[in-house]
């Protein structure tokens, strides 16, 4: 048997493979798994897994413990590996191997003798490492339920100083170059590198973005470590993140969930939380779920002394029995093939500009703008309208979204440039006054000058309907623009300009120098408001409606394809029970939904099934 991905999935010999498993530690040995040997302890765990339906298992080769010395590596350990490996073979478990594991629950378990050397940039240390990497493919690289080599489980974490100041560049050699050797004694193996949201949500080299010598991109979902001014564990924003994850991670490859979890929650909230973001992550295209983690860990040696509240998200309590979490997510496995979710190509595409993600180092450097990235993606949900979000070139959508855009390359202009000319529209709110204005020719406008913030433009008016602005939460000035050729469809309060529309070749530029979806980064700020009635009057000025109508924002809607019916995926991410209905095809159906639940309608014209 092999693993395989291809266009946007997961494949195991040729038929498709949805993960659905769990990270590992046994209970007593915590991170000693090696040193403290107890197979029988691992054996009776994968039976137990197999037992729940769970068909994947991710572990952790401790680095220290396999290499004591440069160059040595202990033939023992190698042999655990390999039954590791096996006795998940005969629970039919696939595994991934967490390579080069040094950072473990907030603490370095580190080589005593790295001596502070970077593992990304420092040569004797790639090396030592490249001949690792072979050394464990020689091994087990050839099983048949190898999935995927791990890099090592957040890396960058090992030495963020070190990570900062690496380039994208170096950090995608280290990784081809680690690739690269795993490959040439397991050719067809799958690699991937898993890392937490600074991947995305903040400016780590070690990025979704920067994942080309990898098949598999590595998310995890931990909202309590997650920047966007989450409230809760059970916010809207909270069940959002990882689906939000999945959808960026999508632009740049295949999108594996490899750690899910919740930490300092009691039962209640943990299940929630699980049962709402799985369901919404598998269904916006994960290749599967794997959940933090299988038990609660006994074990008071390291890291644990120092991080002790970590040894208590399992899934199962110390004496073995189940928690509601893992109730709710042995429904989520038995689900899965209903959570799998085929859509058309949408309308609406969430651009990526090119350096959306440079944080760079100069005074001219605005930061990371994918936070605004995270709210475009909540404001389309609410608004039931069905997107993409893309980093290559966005032609061929009818709506492309550009939010709070705070530095803009040549190339990306060329690229909406090319959306409008062919009859697209561009919607482009601005997040820097010079990096990320896109110039008089797609605006119609001028610039003027920059102001601070006043009560003058504290807000702003389309037609009737008028929205605030937090100036403050993005730490943006206020652009003033001198409109040529565009035409004014919003105004602030003192009347100058706020959103323009500009024709563009065959199509349209929709233009507002308010910071829209940066703003929103305050806690409760975006639930507060019907924020996403802007979206829907962008949308509709592109002829572009919702997947579905109805009433209540927190249910997230997505929908297979179907001419004379569909099957609507509906996942509460409120947190309180919903009460509402909808519409589609002159067919209304009711949806009552508790806190973070989920369902499947089936709709058909002139016909309801449920």
């Amino acid at each position: 048997m092999s693993f395989t991905v291809r266009d946007g999935r997961l494949f195991r010999d040729e038929r498709p493979y949805l993960a659905l498993g769990v990270d590992y530690h046994p209970s007593e040995a915590g991170c000693r798994i090696w040193t403290d040997w107890d197979p029988a302890a691992i054996d009776r765990d994968f039976t137990r897994m197999a037992e729940a339906g769970l068909n994947t298992v991710r572990f952790f080769v401790f680095w220290r413990d396999f290499e004591p010395e440069p160059g040595c590596v202990d033939k023992d350990m190698l042999e655990r590996l390999r039954y590791v490996v096996d006795a998940a073979a005969r629970a039919e478990l696939a595994c991934v191997v967490s390579l080069f594991t040094i950072w473990m629950n907030g603490q370095r378990l580190d080589l005593p003798w790295r001596r502070g050397r970077s593992l990304w940039r420092d040569d004797e240390m790639v090396a030592l490492e490249e001949d690792f990497a072979r050394t464990v493919a020689r091994e087990v690289g050839r099983c048949e339920n190898l999935l995927a080599f791990d890099l090592g489980d957040e890396i960058g974490c090992v030495d963020p100083v070190e990570a900062a100041a690496s380039t994208a560049g170096e950090v995608a050699t280290w990784q081809h170059r680690l690739a690269c050797a795993l490959r040439e004694e397991a050719p067809n193996v799958l690699v991937l590198q898993a890392n937490d949201a600074s991947g995305v949500l903040g400016a780590s080299p070690f990025g979704a973005d920067n994942s080309a010598a990898l098949d598999l991109i590595g998310i995890h979902g931990f909202p309590v470590w997650a920047p966007g001014s989450i409230e809760s564990t059970l916010s809207y924003k909270a069940t959002n993140l990882t689906p939000f994850l999945v959808n960026y991670a999508a632009a740049y490859g295949v999108p594996l969930v490899d750690e899910l979890g919740s930490y300092g929650v009691d039962d209640a909230t943990a299940a929630a939380y699980l049962r709402a973001s799985a369901a919404s992550a598998l269904a916006n295209g994960a290749s599967g779920i794997l959940a933090w983690c299988w038990q609660d860990i006994a074990s008071d040696t390291e890291p644990y002394p120092d991080r002790p509240m970590e040894r208590f998200a399992g899934l199962h309590r110390l004496d073995g029995s189940a928690k509601p979490v893992m109730d709710e997510y042995r429904a989520i496995v038995g689900a899965a093939t209903e959570l799998a979710i085929h859509r058309r190509r949408p309308s609406v595409a969430v651009y990526l500009p090119l350096r959306v993600r440079a944080a760079g180092g100069s005074y001219l450097d605005n930061g990371v703008a994918t936070v605004a990235t995270f709210f475009s993606y909540l404001l389309l949900k609410r608004a039931h309208l069905d997107f993409d979000i893309v980093a290559d070139d966005p032609a061929g959508y009818d709506l492309v979204l550009c939010p709070s855009v705070g530095h803009l390359t040549l190339p990306d202009l060329h690229r909406l440039r090319a959306v409008c000319d062919r009859g697209g529209t561009v919607y482009f709110s601005l997040g820097d006054h010079l990096h990320g204005f896109p110039g008089e020719t797609l605006v119609g406008a001028q610039i003027v000058d920059y102001a601070p913030p006043t009560e003058a433009t504290s807000a702003f008016r389309w037609d009737t309907d008028e929205w605030a602005i937090d100036w403050a939460a993005t730490r943006t000035r206020a652009t003033t623009l001198r409109p040529t050729t565009a035409e004014v469809l919003g105004r602030y309060l003192d009347g100058s300009p706020c959103l323009l529309a500009h024709r563009v070749g065959q199509g349209r530029f929709l233009f507002t120098n308010a910071p829209f979806e940066g703003q929103l980064d305050r806690p409760g700020r975006l639930t507060a408001a019907s924020w996403e009635r802007f979206y829907h009057r962008i949308a509709a000025l592109a002829g572009i409606g919702p997947v579905a109508d109805c009433a209540d924002p927190d249910m997230e809607i997505l929908s297979d394809d179907g001419e004379g019916d569909r099957r609507f995926l509906l996942v509460n991410h409120g947190a309180t029970p919903s009460g509402t209905q909808i519409s589609w095809g002159g067919v209304t159906v009711k949806v009552e939904l508790t806190t973070k639940d989920w369902t499947v309608v089936h709709v058909r014209t002139g016909a309801e099934d449920r």
